[in-house]
């Protein structure tokens, strides 16, 4: 077990070393580069420190009265002089170390957010809606990414720091023999005691991840500006800071205990440690007298025991620091790592260029944490190139499930799902949803520019505006921008003090010109016209059926039996199943379920 966990840091550690120095090697090689400078100046600096203790000696010693002039050609001034100089070329190398710590650390944050949004962004939801995954998503950016650099930064002291203990060691043993050794002795047991006490924070981090996510959802309900109204009008903000400030003290009762024994246990060993050490420093001063050792090179060795135990201090701190991060940055490189269905279920299969046939055959899915519940049962359905269809039915009846299946959300298991005639699963990664254009129920308001809102979905960075001219068009953007008087750069939302909060039905009409604007074959509209009235829903919905023309497909899935006369078929969802399928005048003719709905929809109306 202990070989395994070390084999696995290990593994970590030349993951981080090689995320850092491989893709910053410049500056993270110079930053090195300037540390080896600010060793060796500093140790040489203790010596000629001591040289110019001696040669000042020797001035108040032997002058009678203090002349400047021959004071400027003394050792004194000599030695004086390079200690400055060397002073400012560690003075340099520190500040710019500093410098290009904060040019990595910068860096690193960003590609590591990049890195998990494009994770996140190439996974199935069923991956993303697992507790492994989600914790993992949580925990890396408060705990793990910091830690990246820090691991770099730990490597390099431990690294400078063997520099600075070997010429300190050599030069002591010059003196005083192998008894140099003991300093390492007595700085052991107080890493170990410090390295114990950093791993029960780690443990107790761990073990909170839950608690920390609930913490950060309680935040952000709070004080997303949308939610506002809300959470003022009704007093929900009491209850929120009342949960918040339960849970949080809960989490801090566990953490202030932690951080007090590690402290506690720092101080007690640190004492210790350097009780030892001054203990050496008296051996080394009877060294000193037994020998007739001048006070500079007295002052010299007191200096690099000094130098040698805050090394050996330094280096096994920072090993410590190094094994517990790991521990955090594991769940970085697990994140990245993760291999879901999408990673591990998938061919090398391509669609060619038009819109492709979609088929379900005999399909059938149950959720993976609910695998006792069949969700969607037995369905087959042939949707040709060019076809406008809808799935109807209520609540429960499986419509929003069959929209994850359609985009890949989630993959098949039972049963078929096919694009021209090719199952999902032979598709290489990105087919599928290179083919499809989407508006879900629950759309988001993106508070951009209001043209960053249509051209957001677009695969290219220089906006088609022809393209953009026409789903505007189509959508109806173009009639609420002249009553709210916005315009194409107008900020929307409440995010940024200059932003125009829109109506959820304008909102909505930005989501389909969003859909429209990615111009794929197939566009799925899932419950597009909560929010839009219903002259105004058919008005769209005719522009739509002219911009996607006889060779885009559409699915249209509503819970609302109005507008579905203008498709060429209808299928009607009820328990997970297809109840009954055809064109409206199929269905209303048999007289059967749809019929039913259809008359109690406008009883109800009336």
């Amino acid at each position: 077990m202990l070989s395994e966990k070390l084999v696995k840091k290990i593994s970590t550690l030349k993951k981080v070393l090689s995320f850092v120095y491989g893709k910053y090697t410049v500056v993270s090689v110079s930053r090195d580069f300037l540390f080896i400078i600010s060793t060796a100046s500093e140790i040489y600096g203790i010596k000629i420190l001591g040289r110019f203790i001696d040669a000042t000696a020797d001035i108040l010693l032997n002058w009678n009265g203090f002349d400047f002039k021959l004071f400027l050609v003394s050792d004194s001034f000599k030695f004086l002089m390079i200690i400055f100089l060397l002073w400012v070329v560690k003075h340099i190398c520190t500040q710019l170390r500093a410098y290009l710590y904060t040019v990595i650390y910068e860096k690193v944050w960003s590609e590591s957010q990049t890195m998990m949004i494009s994770k996140v962004a190439n996974s199935n939801l069923q991956d993303v809606e697992k507790k492994q995954f989600q914790d993992m998503l949580a925990f890396a950016p408060s705990f793990s990414i910091g830690r990246i650099v820090d691991v770099y930064d730990n490597f390099s002291i431990i690294l400078s720091n063997v520099v600075r203990l070997l010429s300190a060691v050599i030069i002591l043993a010059g003196e005083v023999g192998p008894t140099v050794i003991l300093l390492v002795a007595f700085v052991i047991p107080e890493a170990l005691a410090i390295h114990y006490r950093r791993r029960r924070i780690r443990d107790y981090l761990d073990e909170s991840v839950g608690k920390l996510r609930f913490l950060a959802y309680v935040q952000n309900l709070a004080l997303t500006i949308s939610n506002f109204l809300e959470l003022r009008v009704n007093n929900i903000y009491n209850f929120l800071k009342r949960r918040y400030t339960e849970e949080y003290d809960e989490y801090l009762d566990g953490y202030y205990k932690s951080q007090y024994l590690f402290y506690k246990t720092k101080s007690v060993f640190g004492i210790l440690s350097n009780l030892f050490k001054y203990a050496y420093i008296i051996y080394v001063l009877a060294v000193s007298i037994t020998k007739k050792l001048s006070f500079g090179t007295f002052k010299a060795l007191y200096d690099y025991v000094e130098v040698a135990h805050t090394s050996i201090t330094d280096i096994f701190n920072s090993l410590s620091l190094v094994s517990t991060n790991l521990g955090y940055i594991d769940k970085f490189f697990d994140l990245i790592n993760f291999q879901g269905f999408g990673d591990v279920y998938h061919g090398e299969k391509r669609l060619p260029k038009g819109t492709p046939k979609l088929e379900f055959k005999n399909l059938s899915f149950s959720y993976p944490d609910e695998p006792e519940t069949t969700v969607l049962d037995n369905l087959s359905l042939i949707i040709e190139p060019g076809e406008k269809v809808a799935f109807f039915g209520g609540d429960g009846s499986g419509k929003s499930t069959v929209v994850k299946i359609l985009t890949g959300l989630y993959g098949v298991e039972q049963g078929e799902y096919l694009l021209n005639d090719i199952p999902t699963k032979e598709l290489n990664r990105g087919q599928l949803k290179k083919k499809l254009s989407i508006i879900f129920q629950d759309f988001i308001n993106y508070h951009f520019s209001l043209r960053e809102n249509v051209v957001i979905s677009g695969q290219r960075k220089k906006v088609n505006r022809e393209l953009y001219d026409t789903v505007i068009e189509t959508a109806g953007v173009n009639k609420f921008k002249k009553v709210v008087h916005v315009d194409d750069e107008s900020i929307l939302g409440k995010t940024f003090p200059s932003g125009k909060e829109l109506s959820p039905a304008y909102w909505q009409r930005l989501a389909i010109a969003r859909m429209l604007y990615r111009n794929k074959s197939i566009f799925i509209m899932d419950e597009p016209f909560t929010y839009v009235d219903n002259k105004s829903g058919e008005n769209i919905l005719e522009n739509i059926f002219k911009y996607l023309g006889r060779e885009k497909s559409l699915i249209y899935i509503t819970r609302n039996i109005s507008l579905l006369d203008k498709f060429d078929r209808i299928y009607y969802f009820k328990g997970g199943k297809i109840v009954e399928f055809g064109s409206w005048n199929e269905l209303i003719k048999v007289k059967g379920m749809f019929y039913q709905e259809f008359i109690q929809q406008k009883s109800d109306k009336e």
